[in-house]
C-alpha cells in the first residue's frame, strides 16, 4: 500500500503526484495489487490533509488494519525549478518500505535529481525514482 508522502518542499500537492508515480513504477516492477491509501470520509477537508505526519501515521494504522504486507511512504525535500537562466527542474526524495505488522522499516534511499532546462519536473522525478526503486530486491512468494 502506498501511504502519503510527507511534502517538505515549497510546492503543493508534491507528495501526491510522486505517490501516484510510485505506485505506477511499482505496478511496472510487477506487483500488479499496490493500494494506494484513500482518506476517510471524515479526514476530508479537515485539517488532517494539512498535517502530512498525521495522514501518514492514519494510513500505517489503516494499512495494519487492511492486512496490507508492506506499506510504501517517505518524503519529498525538494520539487522546484531553480532559477537562473535555465530554470533547471530539481528533485530530491527520501523512500521507505515499511514491514506490515511491525513496522519496521526493511528498505529506505534517498536521492537528489536536476534535469535539463528543458526537462520537466515530473519526468526528472520518475527518473530518480527509476533508479532508486529498481534498487528493491522484489521476491515473489
Amino acid at each position: 500500500m502506498v501511504l502519503p508522502f510527507q511534502n517538505y518542499s515549497q510546492t503543493p500537492r508534491a507528495g501526491e503526484q510522486v505517490e501516484e508515480m510510485v505506485a505506477t513504477l511499482f505496478r511496472i516492477r510487477g506487483i500488479p495489487n499496490v493500494q494506494m491509501y484513500q482518506p476517510q470520509d471524515e479526514d476530508k477537508g479537515g485539517w488532517l490533509d494539512f498535517n502530512d505526519r498525521k495522514r501518514q501515521e492514519k494510513a500505517l494504522l489503516l494499512a495494519m488494519k487492511d492486512n496490507a504486507s508492506y506499506a510504501i511512504t517517505g518524503s519529498v525535500d525538494e520539487w522546484q525549478y531553480k532559477l537562473g537562466v535555465g530554470s533547471e527542474p530539481v528533485v530530491g526524495l527520501t523512500i521507505r518500505v515499511i514491514a506490515i505488522p511491525s513496522g519496521a522499516v526493511v528498505w529506505s534511499a534517498t536521492g537528489a535529481q536536476s534535469g535539463w532546462s528543458t526537462g520537466s519536473l515530473s519526468g526528472t522525478a520518475q527518473k530518480l525514482l527509476r533508479e532508486l526503486i529498481s534498487k528493491i530486491e522484489i521476491t515473489k512468494s
